[in-house]
């Protein structure tokens, strides 16, 4: 039985579509000109705007507009949806159950409000005016104490991981551990069905609880329904990651990198 499945791609981020950006080259180092389908603020106007919500709305949402008592307004819908305080602005004067009317606040002081919340939007979405800093912070001692422990039955410092502390940088290597398979990457497992004494192996395309199915090594398809007479044995490569990530710190992850590194 050979059975075609797809896979949707995951919705991911906020309640309202995020339109590509223009090229780099807008206001500051790495900025782009827009953010969703509008230009970003003026700085002046962000900067008026960070003054206001401090002390009127950083008690609740965070000096950063990131959340603290109340809601983080980075992501709200409504906030993503403003347009120069026309969403917000009701709000922010009228108040809500739970926040206090603000019914004193200007047009204008609304507006710049509004450009400090857009560019703090504009800050967590552009990429590539993120910073990366050091992260090999971990305890090289601790981390070989806990690979001895933990990693040594899958790995060896003179075969798979010989020298892995010369062939990436830290970052990368961080990454490695976190996603061994890269990130999005399909790690794939091996399956082995056994129907009436004929063995069928290959790579695993599918499983639910009713089928499972693989494809050979010439890239066939075969799909299997589970139930009484039919034997099927997965190996996961990386069972051993998925076990150990549950338990897994982030200073063991960091002592475990530090210990990395210094396997040159």
């Amino acid at each position: 039985m050979n059975v075609s499945r797809f896979l949707c791609p995951a919705l991911l981020l906020a309640a309202i579509p995020l339109c590509a950006q223009a090229p780099a080259g807008g206001r500051g180092p790495g900025r782009s000109t827009f953010l969703v389908s509008r230009p970003i603020p003026d700085p002046a106007a962000v900067e008026r705007g960070k003054a206001l919500f401090g002390p009127s709305c950083g008690f609740c949402h965070g000096t950063n507009a990131t959340g603290a008592e109340g809601p983080d307004l980075v992501r709200s819908a409504i906030a993503l949806r403003d347009e120069g305080g026309d969403e917000i602005g009701p709000v922010i004067r009228a108040g809500r159950p739970g926040m206090p009317a603000f019914p004193q606040m200007t047009d204008p002081q609304i507006k710049d409000i509004a450009a400090f919340v857009r560019d703090r939007q504009q800050a967590a979405i552009d990429r590539g005016s993120y910073t990366l800093k050091n992260v090999n912070t971990g305890d090289a001692k601790r981390g070989e104490t806990y690979f001895a422990t933990h990693c040594v039955t899958c790995h060896s410092l003179t075969k798979d991981l010989k020298g892995i502390g010369a062939k990436y940088d830290n970052a990368v290597l961080l990454g490695k551990i976190v996603y061994p398979g890269g990130r999005g990457a399909a790690v794939r497992s091996a399956a082995t069905v056994t129907v009436a004494g004929k063995v069928t192996s290959g790579v695993l395309e599918y499983q639910d609880d009713f089928e499972v199915g693989l494809r050979d090594s010439s890239g066939e398809y075969h799909g299997f329904s589970k139930g009484p007479g039919v034997q099927i044995e997965i190996t996961e490569p990386l069972a051993g990651h998925v076990k150990l990530m549950k338990a897994f710190t982030d200073r063991d992850m960091h002592d475990v990198l530090a210990y990395l590194v210094s396997m040159k």
